[in-house]
């Protein structure tokens, strides 16, 4: 319902995030790379995260996971009061 009065919102469109503690790049991806919906994605624990699939995750899991940081889809929650300030 939401997207749906944003879509037909005159003017500029607010800042639309998630803030998810999700420890799966798989399910990061369908949110930060999904409809386009989503403005960011910030994540509570990202470095740990990016610590933790560097060590463990599989070749293609790591790619997701610096794909989505590097295209700035998604973000640590550090990051969101910066981003709120503006």
């Amino acid at each position: 319902m939401a997207l749906k009065l944003i879509r037909n919102r005159k003017g500029r469109n607010p800042h639309i995030a998630v803030v998810t503690f999700e420890p799966l790049p798989s399910r990061l991806a369908s949110l930060a790379l999904g409809t386009g919906d989503i403005d960011c994605v910030y994540h509570l624990a990202l470095p740990e995260v990016v610590a933790a699939v560097g060590e463990h995750g599989g070749s293609e899991a790591q790619d997701l996971l610096h794909n989505m940081v590097a295209g700035q889809r998604l973000r640590d929650v550090s990051d969101l009061p910066l981003v709120l300030a503006v």
